[in-house]
């Protein structure tokens, strides 16, 4: 069974904030072989949505998962037969609370 994806707002913003950042930084190319790295695994979702580990951070929010591409956390969670892009977290931040 195929699952659906959906991004949330925040997840789609976060994409569009790694593409600029890397387009300024290095260059364009070097943006969309990021962008390109996260959309692969993401897309894998679809078939294998449990893929991620479990995050007990915010288990007292929702059942969310997430996924380690490049430097990033993609947060997810599984609602019947979709999954939801959260949160995309660059690791080098540091920790927050990204449902807030």
């Amino acid at each position: 069974m195929a699952y659906k994806l959906f991004w949330l707002r925040r997840a789609s913003n976060e994409l569009d904030e790694i593409y600029q950042f890397y387009s300024e930084l290095a260059n364009v190319q070097v943006a969309k072989r990021r962008i390109g790295k996260i959309l692969e695994a993401v897309n894998h979702l679809q078939t294998v949505p449990y893929l991620g580990r479990k995050d007990d951070e915010f288990e007292h929010v929702r059942a969310y998962r997430y996924l380690i591409v490049l430097t990033y956390k993609v947060y997810y969670f599984i609602e019947d037969d979709g999954v939801y892009i959260a949160s995309i977290w660059d690791c080098r931040q540091g920790g927050r609370a990204f449902y807030e």
